[in-house]
């Protein structure tokens, strides 16, 4: 089933779909409110979805969505592979059929890649919603910025993906450029930010542009719990540290090397730590440690490290007697 439109239109949605048929409607939704008029196309990739996503896509009888659908499952990053090369606009946009836009998202983006040719990126805030599309949390922030900023954030990106999926729009040559996301790596949002990051700058909006979906089967969330994550990060870090950058970010890169690779030990122990994993948890507050010793500062990780030797148990009922002091 492939819907075409009769014109290159000016943006593309890319929208990887596996089984998520309940939330995907909302999401469709927030794409076809987009005010300002701009000329847009949908590409919904089905990886062979055994719910009804078929059906939902079936319902939104629309010339803007065109459908691919897999006959065998090929997981997320050949999904979106497969939609980033079919999309024609000269901007894209990539959305999880979990998450949605806010209506003026384009309105919002789009002038400022037209505005700037030197930046390849936009993105903006998120806010939080849950299973059934309620707003929990508004905003939460994706960095440290009070106000709209311009510039090269490599060395920032490279130490933690502060960037959430679906407040990016960026030029197709600009995707393009990192395109394909090796076979292999657990996710693809962070890889294109990073490689984009080499050759492009930002521009950050400082406002909610996205909502995202937090729930169980979160796809960041899964690839903690099957410790698929940490493998990929690192062979994104390692390959980029093997390879000589084009510009003046080669000492910038060189110079933050022990803190990159700390500053994602210690996400990757915290995570673990969240899911329960003491032991992987313990390995990579080790590895964070000895490579960033000042990480030990930080609010809880003394205690979080300490608890993967001592018990959870223990940790646990420290924390509530040290909030029971504070509140008291």
């Amino acid at each position: 089933m492939t819907h075409l439109a009769p014109s290159t239109p000016l943006v593309s949605f890319v929208v990887p779909c596996y089984n998520y048929a309940r939330y995907l409607p909302d999401s469709l939704r927030g794409i076809f409110a987009q005010e300002g008029g701009y000329d847009f196309e949908i590409i919904a990739v089905d990886d062979a979805s055994t719910d009804n996503t078929q059906e939902v896509l079936g319902a939104f009888a629309e010339p803007r969505l065109r459908v691919i659908t897999h006959e065998k499952n090929k997981g997320h990053v050949a999904a979106v592979n497969l939609g980033l090369s079919q999309a024609r606009g000269k901007y894209i946009v990539r959305i999880d059929p979990d998450d949605r836009h806010r209506p003026e998202f384009l309105k919002k983006t789009v002038p400022i890649l037209e505005r700037y040719p030197e930046v390849g990126l936009v993105y903006g805030n998120i806010a939080l919603i849950n299973e059934q599309g309620q707003i929990t949390a508004e905003p939460s922030g994706v960095n440290s910025r009070d106000r709209d900023c311009k510039g090269n954030e490599f060395t920032q990106i490279l130490q933690k993906n502060y960037i959430c999926a679906p407040t990016v729009i960026a030029r197709r040559e600009a995707w393009m450029s990192a395109w394909p996301v090796p076979n292999g790596l657990a996710f693809n949002d962070w890889y294109f930010n990073v490689m984009i990051a080499r050759h492009w700058e930002y521009y950050y909006v400082h406002e909610v542009l996205a909502d995202y979906r937090v729930h169980p089967a979160n796809h960041h969330s899964r690839i903690v719990v099957t410790k698929t994550e940490e493998p990929s990060v690192l062979w994104v870090l390692n390959k980029l540290y093997s390879e000589v950058e084009p510009n003046s970010l080669e000492e910038a890169k060189r110079r933050v090397r022990q803190r990159v690779y700390a500053s994602h030990y210690l996400d990757f122990a915290e995570k673990y730590f969240g899911a329960h994993m003491n032991k992987d948890a313990r390995r990579c507050y080790g590895q964070a440690i000895v490579r960033q010793p000042s990480f030990l500062l930080y609010p809880g990780v003394a205690r979080r490290f300490a608890a993967t030797w001592i018990g959870r148990t223990f940790h646990d009922r420290c924390k509530r007697m040290w909030k029971s002091v504070m509140v008291g």
